[in-house]
């Protein structure tokens, strides 16, 4: 596939805030990463804040939402559904640095944080939903009550495997996912 300037602004955009955060990330950084002009970047993007919304939608946003779309029809027990978010991020394309990065700039600027909280709710949407599905075929009573709360302990432990990734040399996936995975069937009663 061909890429488009506007792929190699947010790919330049990227790199950028994968190495020296949102804030540091700047029009002008970004310009020169990728080659382009203020009036190519400005008329693919009305703002930086776009930009990064774009950087967020490619690195995170879009993975989940088709590891998702493509079991939409399958109910996973919680602990696959979380083994098949983490596969969705962790295939090697993404650097969980950039995560953290992108909710450290989120932390600094409200606006961004509401673009981005925007952004994850249809994730969080399709997880509830999936998991009330696996709870309604279980027979568990308020089923959609219960994949609320199981939906957002199952997104905290995809953040918590993130951060600890990116900031513990020894920090080991496999076995924080099996135990995570576990404690997340215990609490469905799966």
């Amino acid at each position: 596939m061909r890429s488009t300037k506007r792929d190699e602004i947010v790919a330049a955009a990227t790199d950028l805030i994968r190495s020296d955060g949102v804030r540091a990330a700047s029009i002008a950084k970004i310009i020169a990463a990728s080659g382009s002009s203020a009036g190519s970047v400005y008329h693919h993007f009305e703002s930086k804040n776009d930009i990064v919304l774009a950087v967020a939608r490619g690195a995170l946003v879009e993975p989940l939402e088709a590891a998702l779309a493509a079991h939409e029809d399958e109910a996973l027990a919680p602990g696959a559904l979380l083994r098949l978010m983490a596969g969705a991020v962790l295939d090697g394309t993404l650097h969980s640095s950039l995560i953290v990065q992108l909710w450290a700039g989120a932390a600094d600027e409200p606006q961004l944080a509401l673009i981005i909280r925007d952004q994850m709710e249809g994730v969080r949407a399709r997880t509830t939903g999936g998991l009330a599905a696996y709870l309604r075929a279980q027979g568990v009573e308020d089923a959609e009550g219960r994949a609320t709360i199981i939906a957002m302990l199952t997104m905290g432990q995809m953040m918590g495997m993130l951060a600890q990734r990116t900031l513990l040399a020894e920090f080991d996936v496999e076995a924080y996912l099996d135990s995570a995975a576990t404690m997340l069937d215990a609490t469905a009663g799966a």
